[in-house]
């Protein structure tokens, strides 16, 4: 009776052990029982790959921001303000607020109180003057600005010789570093800082070249911030590596292109598995304007005209592309034009070779047997397109376009040269067309524009800005250029933002494509708050400094792991193991009983 009785016990307690264990497989539905995530973060734990990087590198001086992994350094560093460079947004955050004065020329940052280094040190106005300061030691100048000096121990102000309120972009988001630790530093630029500390919401837990694990700063200012108390940052050196991880549930959170990224990551769980590729730089036609028939602003718009740009998005950029705007300002930005700009912009990026042909014809141009004659009656010859070999979706493009530009009478050869040779093509003005990102990037189009403007370098020497050769001083686009930074009225911005647009319409000096893809992509299946389509709150990129902080502020871990309604959970499993174990040895006993008693 006791060897029955201890029977029972140890056949109980094997099933409890095994059934708790998850070493049980049971059919249900017609499947068979597996984790739905096995990859990560069960526990909470936030998995990062910014991108195929090469090995990481101990190294987290703030000076070089863009070390690998990108945006890791605003994790532990923080600026005084958040600015989306994608619409302007501005969020309050080492500083609470600023002011323009005199003019323009003084700008008053109040700071933050309660904050403190991730060592315990505070922080105040004594660290901001002292990280401008080593700015301007390290980079030897400060642009317009005469002085910076801590009014008090919470208050900076900032002397400017002259208007520049475009400053604030470049100021805010600097990141600042505690005096004490900083200021008897020899070479700060070169410093090797393997214990990085900032205000930022983690600190440095552990490295290796292949993982960096990541644990929530307890010194923190912002209640209840980080809600993701574990980063792990895991590397991938190529592109196929990562999209395959990213299939598999090992990262949660990058930046990476994949040729089908529906088929290769989306459709593995695709309840869980998403991408939003917001839109970025626009992709340009560079034209060059200092030759003929490119010098003629009408034959720029003609060839915008003669531009499918949906068949390039579609054929060339995979459909992960948008069409650009013709005003060459980012897609999040339109809203500063006012309505006749945004419908010549719409109108100018359409596909519409009959009305390109009729505005050459109003110059003089004509169109005899498939070609396209000067006012002149001679035939314009052919002409050449240009991108790098190897940027298969570009050169995808200029081959379309190439086509597209036999409609209005163009014969046009493609050439793709390696990568030095565009770039020094373009740069000493040796090309008639080709293909590159080239504008800038900011809070709003007024830094997009400074992409494009600069001296009129002559062709044969090499061009740092305004390489398409753009004579704009027979406009008065500089001007109205220049006054932007000198006010902070936004009516005033509105209109000189217009004024800016208008000239580049009627000029083209460039030909706008698409807008660049910005590849984002993650799982919350256990963490939520990421930026998707119908929310992009801020800018997704892992990669980018700065942003990236912002967006982990809004993530969260989810109270539980749903799992997929095909499958029993282990607890229920378990259970029913166990019952039905009990009921069989029970049985066997009972039965064995009746027989001892007969």
């Amino acid at each position: 009776m006791k060897n029955g009785m201890f029977s029972i016990a140890m056949a109980i307690a094997v099933a409890i052990i095994i059934a708790s264990s998850g070493l049980v497989t049971v059919a249900a539905t017609g499947s068979y029982f597996t984790p739905a995530n096995t990859g990560s973060n069960e526990n909470g734990t936030l998995y990062i790959s910014p991108g195929p990087t090469p090995a990481f590198v101990d190294n987290f001086n703030p000076f070089n921001m863009w070390s690998e992994p990108s945006g890791i350094m605003s994790l532990f560093y923080e600026p005084l303000l958040q600015i989306n460079t994608y619409n302007g947004t501005t969020i309050p955050w080492l500083a609470t607020s600023y002011e323009w004065s005199n003019n323009n020329t003084l700008l008053t940052l109040n700071l933050r109180h309660n904050v403190h280094f991730s060592d315990g040190i505070p922080f105040n106005s004594s660290d901001v003057v002292f990280t401008f300061n080593l700015q301007k030691k390290l980079f030897g100048e400060w642009g317009n600005i005469n002085n910076i000096y801590a009014v008090n121990q919470y208050t900076v102000n900032f002397n400017f010789s002259k208007p520049d309120t475009q400053c604030l972009f470049y100021l805010g988001s600097d990141f600042m570093l505690p005096e004490k630790l900083w200021q008897n530093v020899s070479d700060p630029a070169s410093k090797i800082i393997t214990n990085p500390v900032g205000t930022g919401p983690y600190v440095l837990s552990s490295f290796s070249g292949q993982k960096i694990v990541l644990t929530a700063n307890k010194n923190y200012w912002m209640s209840g911030e980080p809600k993701i108390k574990r980063i792990v940052y895991v590397d991938y050196t190529s592109n196929s590596a990562l999209t395959l991880a990213m299939a598999q549930g090992k990262v949660d959170w990058t930046s990476v292109f994949a040729p089908n990224i529906t088929t290769l990551f989306v459709s593995k769980d695709p309840k869980y598995n998403h991408y939003y590729f917001p839109p970025g730089q626009p992709v340009t036609l560079i034209t060059n304007d200092a030759v003929y028939p490119f010098n003629l602003s009408y034959f720029r718009q003609a060839i915008s005209l003669s531009i499918n740009r949906t068949e390039i998005c579609q054929v060339g950029e995979y459909g992960y592309e948008k069409p650009a705007n013709a005003a060459n300002i980012l897609a999040q930005q339109m809203f500063w034009l006012n309505s006749t700009n945004a419908k010549m912009a719409e109108y100018l990026s359409e596909y519409n070779p009959s009305a390109a042909i009729k505005l050459l014809e109003k110059h003089g141009f004509t169109l005899k047997s498939g070609r396209l004659y000067n006012p002149n009656g001679t035939e314009i010859p052919a002409l050449t397109i240009m991108s790098v070999a190897g940027y298969t979706d570009w050169d995808t493009d200029i081959s379309i376009i190439a086509s597209e530009l036999s409609a209005i009478g163009l014969k046009v050869n493609i050439e793709t040269p390696t990568s030095s040779v565009v770039a020094s093509d373009i740069a000493t003005g040796n090309f008639e067309m080709a293909q590159d990102t080239v504008t800038g990037i900011g809070p709003n189009p007024w830094y997009d524009y400074s992409g494009l403007v600069g001296s009129l370098t002559p062709i044969g020497k090499t061009a740092y800005i305004n390489e398409e050769r753009w004579n704009y001083t027979s406009t008065n686009f500089m001007k109205y250029y220049d006054e932007f930074p000198e006010t902070s009225n936004v009516n005033t911005e509105k209109k000189l933002i217009n004024d800016m647009a208008g000239i580049m319409l009627d000029q083209m000096p460039m030909i706008p494509l698409v807008y660049s893809a910005d590849w984002y992509e993650y799982v919350n299946r256990t963490i939520g708050g990421f930026p998707n389509q119908n929310n992009g709150y801020w800018i997704p990129m892992p990669w980018y400094p700065g942003p990236m902080e912002v967006v982990l502020m809004h993530l969260y871990v989810k109270n539980s792991i749903k799992k997929s309604n095909n499958y029993l959970p282990y607890e229920v499993l378990g259970a029913i193991v166990v019952i039905i174990i009990i009921g069989a040895v029970a049985s066997l006993y009972l039965r064995k009983k009746r027989n001892n008693d007969r």
